[in-house]
């Protein structure tokens, strides 16, 4: 399984946040790309499974391990990539059921083993996610506390669930 080191923050502005995200990749190798992602969430015993059907056309299956009372949150992880992601939804959805259908467009800012995402979530609103891919937890803190300091974050505004889980709260299956 691979390992990422993580937090999410709701923003009110996305022109900031993303004009910080050039900055701070200004002048290492980066990668920037913005993706429609649609993350159906499966009703499972362990862990959460999800499938990501990226721009209406191809999909990751992620199956992970995430507890939710840390800010900062250790993800461990598992993604099997699918040209039918369609398909791939309808037998896991005769499965296991669906759980939640989370809708956004992501900014990704991807330099080294950090990534960046700016999100747009529907029902939700906008946020900042970093996620740090790590096989060192030590240096992975290390990495986060620069990009907090960065972006000048509050810690007291972090987020310990995730979008699923904040929608579930909002009003049910079908929501985003």
């Amino acid at each position: 399984m691979s390992k990422n080191f993580e937090i999410k923050v709701k923003i009110n502005s996305s022109d900031k946040v993303r004009k910080l995200a050039k900055e701070f990749c200004k002048g290492k190798k980066h990668e920037a790309l913005i993706q429609k992602q649609e993350d159906i969430y499966y009703k499972v015993k362990k862990g959460r499974l999800k499938l990501r059907i990226i721009d209406g056309k191809k999909g990751n299956l992620i199956h992970y391990y995430r507890g939710n009372k840390e800010s900062k949150r250790v993800s461990e992880y598992t993604i099997a990539e699918t040209e039918t992601p369609v398909a791939m939804d309808s037998i896991l959805s005769s499965l296991y059921g669906k759980l939640v259908t989370v809708r956004k467009t992501r900014e990704i800012f991807i330099t080294g083993n950090i990534r960046i995402h700016i999100d747009s979530v529907n029902g939700l609103g906008k946020f900042l996610e970093f996620e740090v891919i790590f096989s060192s937890l030590a240096k992975a803190k290390k990495d986060m506390k620069k990009l907090i300091e960065y972006f000048m974050l509050d810690e007291k505004q972090f987020i310990k669930v995730s979008y699923s889980d904040l929608l579930l709260r909002k009003g049910g299956e079908n929501a985003g």
